[in-house]
């Protein structure tokens, strides 16, 4: 809205620039040259052009998305509170954050409880945290060697089932990890999809479990595009 009030000052501006020239074309003072005019109309052009790539600049890009595992301790029309046991977090509830219980069915906010243990999934705006999708989760399936970690896929092997995952904290790491039968997969809309719907370069989240190998185990993996 900024942007589009900002463009058409700028276009007021120039036509009333342009209006006023014309009339010194016609009646140009004795101290005042074609020439004098000329530089003035680059001048008040450069200044619109800057001013035009600046708008153009004034672009909000939000932060990568994050995942959160905690224990609600308040929660309310637009503000969430979890404690993941090392430290609280807080949380600006998204107008069109959605919201999945158990069964990977869609819930209503209100269906949400003080002492539930839920995983956030996060955008972090300016200086605001959203909470985008908010899933209830079973903490004794997410025992302590348990991980969960957001990331990008960078390749797949479908002959093994594996896929390599670079967490989005941590760039330089490449985790290897395994899938079977056992592993849940889901896209955004909690549709279960297969392992050979996996694309290199999808985000998603992926909850795996500590391994003595180079490779992990996948309990779940989320599809967040």
């Amino acid at each position: 809205m900024t942007k589009t009030i900002n463009i058409f000052i700028l276009l007021i501006l120039v036509s009333s620039f342009s209006f006023l020239v014309s009339p010194l074309n016609a009646q140009t003072p004795t101290n005042t040259t074609g020439e004098d005019i000329q530089k003035f109309r680059e001048v008040i052009q450069q200044k619109v052009k800057e001013k035009l790539q600046e708008i153009g600049q004034d672009k909000t890009t939000p932060n990568p998305k994050k995942a959160y595992l905690g224990t609600i301790i308040e929660i309310s029309d637009n503000l969430l509170k979890i404690d993941s046991k090392t430290k609280i977090y807080e949380f600006t509830i998204s107008e069109d954050a959605t919201y999945v219980n158990l069964k990977q069915i869609r819930i209503k906010k209100t269906d949400l409880k003080v002492g539930q243990d839920v995983l956030v999934l996060s955008l972090t705006k300016d200086t605001i945290t959203l909470a985008k999708k908010i899933i209830i989760v079973d903490p004794s399936k997410l025992t302590n060697n348990k991980n969960i970690t957001l990331g990008k896929i960078a390749d797949i092997s479908p002959t093994t089932s594996v896929l390599v995952l670079i967490p989005t904290n941590n760039k330089n790491r490449e985790l290897q990890i395994k899938t079977d039968t056992k592993t849940e997969i889901i896209d955004k809309n909690n549709k279960g999809i297969k392992f050979s719907d996996l694309k290199k370069g999808q985000k998603i989240v992926c909850i795996y479990t500590n391994s003595q190998n180079a490779t992990y185990p996948a309990q779940k993996i989320i599809v967040l595009e």
